[in-house]
């Protein structure tokens, strides 16, 4: 591991709570600390937010007015998602899929069954917050008009 991968992984949650710490006793004990505790917290408070980029703007995406949950996953959540995924059965009509994702985010378990019922021959589309799993019922004739979607299902068929 090199050195720019091992320091992306230190945590910062100490360091930062010095630094803020830090920042404000130090208010009356003179400039020269004060701001080296300032630049200290501005410095690993930067870092931190490169380390969290990725959730971040996820997080800042769920916050914008008017949009609890978009119509699409967006594409960062979608691999995720996908990343994490487990198909547990799977019959003709009838396709039971699991993520430790989806146990642990209500909201994502709500986008995920919008986005999922949106597909072509999609009847229901159901989580599951106990086993983590998502419950998708179709109509594989209604399906299978949708290449793509068929050629998903072909994909999973040979998985089982």
């Amino acid at each position: 591991m090199n050195l720019c991968n091992s320091l992306k992984k230190i945590p910062l949650g100490i360091p930062l709570t010095i630094a803020s710490v830090g920042t404000a006793a130090s208010l009356f004990a003179g400039k020269r600390l004060h701001a080296g505790f300032g630049i200290a917290w501005t410095i690993l408070s930067l870092w931190h937010g490169l380390q969290h980029h990725k959730k971040m703007a996820h997080d800042l995406q769920c916050l914008s007015p008017g949009q609890a949950f978009p119509a699409k996953a967006p594409a960062s959540l979608l691999q995720d998602v996908l990343a994490t995924i487990q198909i547990k059965s799977f019959t003709e009509g009838r396709l039971r899929v699991a993520s430790p994702l989806f146990a642990s985010s209500p909201k994502l378990r709500a986008q995920a069954e919008e986005y999922v019922r949106s597909f072509t021959g999609v009847t229901k589309a159901e989580a599951n917050p106990l086993t983590g799993s998502l419950l998708i019922e179709y109509t594989p004739e209604k399906l299978r008009t949708k290449p793509k979607l068929a050629a998903l299902e072909e994909r999973i068929k040979n998985c089982i």
